[in-house]
């Protein structure tokens, strides 16, 4: 999730999506028309643009949730990624708007005028939902062999940027 000042571009994100070899979705494991809503509920209370639906970035995360299902296990993609990413997991059954309410509610732990979360607190599932900078989004879900759910949403351009405030 943390941006280290790469300079990401469109090109850079396509040359990604293409060394993935990711495969079409055919079918959506999550609600689209929900997850877009549900980011755009969040960045609306911030006066944030609305994000648009991508379709790489989806499979991209599909990609990804696929990988971490397979362990059950979730960890962020290592090394220099042109993208953002927020993870959840559940053991019990859930929906993506469940997930990104729960990043969401990080709200409560960020001090705007000091750009930090509380000692203790996770913030940055927040504020990569309402990166003034990102414009767009794409999730997909897996369940593991436990039953447990994971969801994991990909952002363009990534935010997080260490020194930079959200918005």
């Amino acid at each position: 999730m943390t941006n280290c000042g790469t300079v990401v571009t469109p090109a850079l994100l396509l040359s990604f999506i293409f060394i993935l070899s990711v495969p079409a979705i055919a079918e959506p494991s999550v609600n689209r028309a929900q997850a877009l809503q549900a980011h755009n509920n969040v960045r609306a209370k911030d006066k944030q643009l609305p994000l648009q639906w991508s379709s790489d970035l989806e499979s991209i995360s599909q990609q990804w949730v696929n990988q971490l299902a397979s362990s059950c296990k979730v960890y962020h993609h290592q090394g220099n990624v042109p993208f953002g990413e927020n993870l959840f997991i559940s053991t019990a059954s859930t929906t993506i708007s469940h997930a990104i309410s729960t990043w969401a509610n990080e709200k409560n732990f960020y001090n705007y005028q000091q750009n930090k979360c509380q000692a203790g607190k996770q913030c940055g599932h927040y504020t990569q939902i309402v990166w003034k900078g990102t414009t767009d989004v794409g999730c997909a879900m897996k369940s593991c062999s436990n039953g447990s759910q994971i969801y994991v949403c990909s952002y363009f351009p990534g935010g997080n940027v260490v020194g930079v405030r959200p918005y």
